[in-house]
């Protein structure tokens, strides 16, 4: 099959990843290829040269009109190629609206809840044919359901073997990695490691220095540190060695790959009960707590180092690996170009 697929134009797709979906697109072509599909990677020009990549440029910060003509291009663009099917991941509301246009179907994953740029052009989307939705986990189908109609859950995998298990980590520490940003809530997993007496490190890119600034930097010591922004290698050996993941997230994540990474690993998850959070995290790898409940978070950071680290790993064997996502997405691909 010959699949074009659509990355966010902002931020490269390669290592270090500057978010999920950049992680998610670059997996998802990588296998497809390794399955001896054709992929064309429509990407930010940085983006890894092992696929066919055709460049998009997108400003660093470029507004809402800026955005728009790049995706209008870039749906050009798009429209001359031969291709089976188009899997778009860009985050954009302007691919689907524009799916019609193009001479082969095409297949959105919704990564995200319905922004207001969405809420206002998803329902003139319905009456696309040639054009359907896949949602990464039932939180996120439930909240577009009101205006995209139907679509098809197929929940996030990771690449096992990029997430090795860690049968031992070292005792009383913890590990918190994503962006910083207020939504992730770093902060909150400062204090409970501080109220347990773990050691604390801290990954991922500042995406809002402000925030950093004032809610992280203050708070950093010989306990809680920061290690950067960290390749996949070097953050899957600090999750390894840590006892436990933290997860902070205040708003309400749409999947969550940091809870399943962690898991992987063999390290189980302290998370706040967040979005689709319950469809990941099962007693078997981890425990949820109220949000910005950080005296429980506490408590169950004290209580998760003693659980066993290879029922973790077993879980996200059975429920999360990359082959079930592939093939989830095969099926979706098969449909849309049989029209059945």
């Amino acid at each position: 099959m010959k699949i074009a697929l659509l990355a966010p134009l902002r931020f490269p797709v390669s290592q270090p990843y500057a978010g999920g979906v950049e992680m998610h697109s670059h997996l998802l072509a990588k296998e497809l290829q390794a399955r001896g599909h054709e992929v064309t990677l429509f990407a930010h020009p940085e983006s890894d040269k092992n696929f066919g990549l055709v460049p998009c440029s997108l400003a660093e910060g470029a507004g809402f009109g800026a955005t728009t003509f790049a995706y209008r291009k870039v749906m050009k663009e798009l429209a001359k190629g031969d291709f089976d099917l188009v899997h778009n991941n860009s985050l954009h509301f302007l691919p689907p609206l524009l799916a019609g246009s193009l001479p082969f179907p095409m297949v959105t994953t919704l990564h995200t809840p319905p922004y207001r740029s969405f809420r206002l052009t998803a329902a003139l989307t319905r009456r696309i044919a040639s054009h359907q939705y896949v949602s990464i986990s039932h939180f996120i189908q439930a909240k577009w359901s009101g205006l995209i109609g139907k679509s098809t859950v197929v929940h996030n995998g990771i690449q096992l073997s990029e997430w090795p298990y860690s049968p031992v980590a070292v005792p009383r520490t913890a590990v918190w990695f994503g962006r910083f940003t207020p939504e992730k809530g770093a902060e909150y997993a400062m204090e409970a490691a501080r109220r347990a007496g773990c050691r604390l490190t801290l990954a991922g890119p500042i995406y809002d220095q402000h925030y950093f600034d004032k809610k992280v930097a203050p708070l950093l010591n010989e306990q809680i540190t920061y290690a950067g922004h960290l390749n996949q290698p070097e953050l899957a050996s600090l999750i390894g060695r840590s006892s436990v993941g933290l997860v902070t997230s205040v708003w309400d994540e749409p999947f969550g790959l940091a809870y399943v990474e962690m898991a992987a690993c063999g390290t189980p998850v302290a998370a706040f009960d967040s979005g689709a959070a319950r469809e990941i995290i099962h007693e078997q790898c981890g425990a949820l707590v109220a949000k910005r409940d950080v005296a429980a978070l506490a408590r169950v950071l004290g209580e998760l180092k003693s659980r066993e680290r290879s029922g973790c790993r077993q879980y996200i064997e059975t429920h999360f690996p990359v082959s079930r996502m592939v093939e989830g997405y095969l099926k979706v691909y098969e449909g849309a170009v049989t029209g059945v």
